[in-house]
């Protein structure tokens, strides 16, 4: 607070027509006619955010330890789209996303708690957000997202935005899961949620030429944060997010009669009988134990369907329990593995309604079939039927999803 006599300064400059030119140390104005200078009492500037456009969302700072400091929360003026910025430096445009979300977003992500009872992801994951840089540029990436699909005629500033949001949240959440404790973990696991959603949501290139990067990449991602926050179940479990949790950890029981499908699925038991895997124990048990997750995961579905009850997190919890020597095989395209993926395709396509979902079943199951010999086209005809891949053409336009090996 300024004291008495610095009021009394102000108002006798004010009176005669001039006032601080605000140059350091002291302004000019008041050093010629001796009088104290309020500028002098001021706390020094912040640091500036100087955005480059090669280097969107760097702040100019002399600290290069420290991430939060070395990085501005807001990314750089995008070609096409120019950023309002106010006087002090906001940028609107970050104030829209995050306005977009909590109105509008945060309804379409699955939460496993009832429709009625919205905080977990409008307010309970923001407020967490504002103290972990990661979880919010997520969240910011996902509401870019969100209004990339609804808004075409701003879809290339908007694919931008999301996309510099996303860079330096995974950045930021590397380094966050090299040090996982109690004050971090459920950050990591919301982000982790995110993740799911960044990943089927970001634009991808419609020239097909193999498995997709980014769906492995998903894949390790998600298993990786289930294999860190083993270490912190306890704090995870008893945080706003239990409700995640506990969809993903539903094993409930029921007849094989009362599961639709279910008979198409362990019918994929005959794949470890097949010459190759009749050869090698280990891996039949791979493909058995992969088979076993995906009817689990079908008959949580179903019975949660029929509650009338949030089914979409049960979906996610296949690629976290299938075994990571699967994987290998899916990247390597052995024939049964992608079979069996375009199995789960078809528990993909009962979320086909949700945004950053569309036309993702229909992909897979498109370049699985592609990719296969016509000995196999006999075990694809239930998932094309579902999926509506009826043709190996790749999907073009936003659906259009690049598959690549890393």
């Amino acid at each position: 607070m300024w004291g008495k006599k610095t009021l009394k300064n102000n108002l006798w400059k004010i009176k005669r027509g001039w006032n601080c030119d605000e140059r350091p140390p002291q302004c000019s104005n008041c050093a010629r006619r001796q009088i104290e200078c309020e500028f002098v009492h001021r706390p020094p500037p912040a640091p500036s955010i100087n955005v480059s456009a090669g280097a969107p969302g760097q702040l100019a700072s002399s600290s290069s330890t420290n991430r939060t400091a070395s990085s501005s929360l807001f990314v750089g003026p995008l070609a096409g789209n120019p950023v309002v910025t106010t006087p002090s430096g906001l940028q609107v445009s970050d104030l829209e996303l995050l306005h977009h979300y909590t109105t509008v977003t945060f309804r379409t992500l699955p939460s496993g708690s009832p429709p009625d009872s919205p905080e977990l992801w409008q307010t309970q994951v923001v407020q967490l957000g504002f103290q972990h840089e990661f979880l919010l540029r997520g969240i910011l990436a996902v509401s870019a997202l969100h209004l990339h699909h609804l808004r075409p005629n701003r879809r290339e500033s908007l694919a931008l935005r999301a996309s510099s949001h996303q860079t330096l949240a995974l950045e930021a959440f590397q380094d966050a899961l090299n040090q996982v404790d109690s004050s971090n973990c459920v950050a990591i696991f919301a982000f982790s949620c995110i993740v799911v959603v960044l990943a089927f949501a970001s634009p991808r290139n419609s020239k097909s030429i193999g498995f997709q990067k980014d769906l492995f990449d998903w894949f390790h991602m998600i298993r990786g944060c289930n294999s860190v926050l083993q270490t912190q179940w306890d704090a995870v479990s008893r945080s706003f997010l239990a409700p995640l949790l506990k969809k993903g950890m539903l094993q409930d029981t029921a007849a094989s009669h009362r599961i639709p499908d279910c008979g198409r699925v362990t019918d994929l038991l005959r794949l470890c009988g097949t010459e190759r895997s009749a050869h090698d124990r280990e891996t039949a048990n791979t493909y058995a134990l992969a088979i076993h997750e995906l009817l689990n995961s079908f008959t949580q579905v179903s019975l949660l369907m029929d509650r009338r009850q949030d089914f979409v997190p049960v979906i996610y919890v296949w690629p976290v329990a299938i075994p990571h020597r699967y994987l290998d095989m899916l990247r390597d395209q052995e024939a049964e593995a992608m079979v069996i993926l375009a199995h789960y395709a078809v528990l993909l396509q009962r979320v086909d309604d949700q945004w950053f979902m569309q036309g993702w079943a229909r992909y897979l199951v498109t370049q699985v079939d592609a990719a296969l010999g016509n000995e196999w086209k006999e075990w694809l005809i239930w998932p094309k039927d579902v999926t509506g891949a009826l043709s190996p053409i790749a999907i073009g336009g936003d659906a259009g999803r690049s598959l690549t090996v890393a």
